[in-house]
Order: C-alpha cells, then structure tokens, then sequence
C-alpha cells in the first residue's frame, strides 16, 4: 500500500445514503442527487456548531489541508468501494 485509504465513514457514509437507491439496489448518478449528496457530504464533513465534522480531526488534516475536488472525489470512490457493500448488507436486514 503506498498510500492511504481515504475512507471517511461519516462523510461517506452522508454521501452513499443520499445517492443509494434501497429499492434498485443502485447509486443514483443524475445530477441532482449528485449534488444533494455532496452538499450532505460537506455538511458532515464540515460540522456545525453543535456537532464537529470530519475535517476537523488533525489526522485527516495532515493528509490535506483543503478538501479539494480531487480529493474529494478520491474519498466518493473509496466510500463507494468500501462502505457501499456494508451500507447494502445493513439495508438487507
């Protein structure tokens, strides 16, 4: 492994709920829930003042100081590689 896993299981995790079609079994990919889901991404990424996001811990701050599209989209491919199949087994039960 020569680099790290960009798996965020809270932003990630916002990101398949929003685009995961419980019904087809498939990730939505028009452009509305596309969007709809990355603004739940950032929102739990983000945080607020009541809850801290993601971005906010310092191990992921040394991986990148801004969220940039790249990697942004790097964490939507590893969440959807990774979390997905956890994300249909619970919806299976």
């Amino acid at each position: 492994m020569s680099s790290p896993l960009l798996v965020l299981p809270e932003s990630g995790g916002a990101w398949i709920k929003a685009c995961y079609d419980a019904e087809n079994d498939v990730i939505l990919d028009d452009d509305d829930t596309l969007q709809k889901a990355r603004t739940k991404f950032l929102q739990v990424y983000e945080g607020n003042m009541m809850v801290s996001g993601e971005g906010e811990d310092i191990w992921y701050q040394r991986l990148w100081r801004q969220l940039e599209s790249e990697t942004l989209q790097a964490i939507i491919a590893q969440s959807r590689h990774y979390l997905l199949p956890l994300f249909r087994f619970n919806q299976s039960r």
